[in-house]
């Protein structure tokens, strides 16, 4: 099986062993095997046992929770944020085009 060629959705050549997205739901895993039949040729994902045509699936950089690290906001940081969003949600809640009968 380790003959047959595959690529993602880009081109790349896929393997088992490879981290990749099936792009429909943001599913992430590694393949585990690569099949083909006439329907296509498809990846087995061990995250959730299932095969995904490998022209839907994209590879993708394994990221640990260490890399994403943590953001450390300051009061000042997070208070901007509020008053931007409430900004926002004034300009969204104007009543300059509600009709009503009587």
């Amino acid at each position: 099986m380790s003959d047959i060629k595959a690529t993602d959705m880009t081109g790349n050549p896929l393997q088992v062993g490879n981290f990749v997205e099936y792009i429909n739901t943001g599913t992430k895993g590694n393949i585990i095997e690569i099949i083909s039949d006439n329907e296509g040729t498809w990846a087995l994902i061990d995250k959730t046992d299932l095969y995904y045509k490998t022209e839907i699936l994209r590879i993708i950089k394994k990221v640990t929770e260490k890399e994403l690290g943590e953001k450390i906001f300051s009061r000042e940081e997070i208070s901007e944020a509020l008053e931007k969003q409430k900004e926002a949600s004034k300009a969204e809640m104007s009543d300059v085009s509600v009709e009503s009968g009587g």
